[in-house]
């Protein structure tokens, strides 16, 4: 099982989607998530939204932010639900700039994190529901030592996880077909 480790620094993370177009999951999205891993026994669950965009011309995505957790929110150490309606305000906020909600994240206590029965109904539900500025709805679970993403296809319904792209011996992204 491929994993990504994560990392806080100045970096994209590119990974492959099932139409072999590409996600980069930008580096905001990355150091927001890192403040609320789980990497002690007192931190909740915490999770939000994913907003980004799909480039017109190449059809590639870019996940550029991510709501946080906010105080009407119900997180516990193995749960956490959207309640806020701050998170909603931030989408509307975000749509005037051309970033639209992509998907959810959460956090689990894990060091990979294995998505739960509870994760799984609620991915269903959401593809079932949600309308996002793509053709996916993504699904990013953060573990305290890596991340791991799943993508719902609204067109033919499916979930699965995608991984990172290649990287040469110097750890640069290899050239993807598109």
């Amino acid at each position: 099982m491929d994993v990504v480790e994560i990392l806080t620094s100045n970096y994209c993370v590119k990974m492959e989607l099932p139409n072999h177009k590409v996600v980069d999951i930008l580096t905001p999205v990355i150091d927001k998530i890192s403040q609320y891993l789980q990497d002690s026994s007192n931190k909740p669950e915490s999770g939000g939204y994913i907003l980004g965009y799909q480039h017109e011309k190449t059809g590639n995505i870019s996940l550029e932010t991510v709501t946080s957790p906010y105080s009407l929110d119900r997180q516990t150490r193995i749960s956490f639900k959207i309640r806020d309606p701050r998170h909603k305000i931030f989408i509307k906020r975000a749509a005037r700039k051309k970033s639209y909600y992509m998907g959810v994240w959460h956090t689990h206590p894990q060091r990979i994190p294995i998505p739960s029965g509870i994760d799984l109904e609620d991915w269903q539900e959401t593809m079932k529901t949600d309308k996002t500025g793509s053709r996916y709805v993504f699904f990013l679970i953060a573990g305290t030592q890596e991340f791991r993403m799943w993508v719902g296809d609204c067109d033919d319904g499916k979930i699965v996880e995608i991984y990172e792209c290649q990287k040469d011996q110097d750890g640069i992204y290899s050239m993807l077909e598109n």
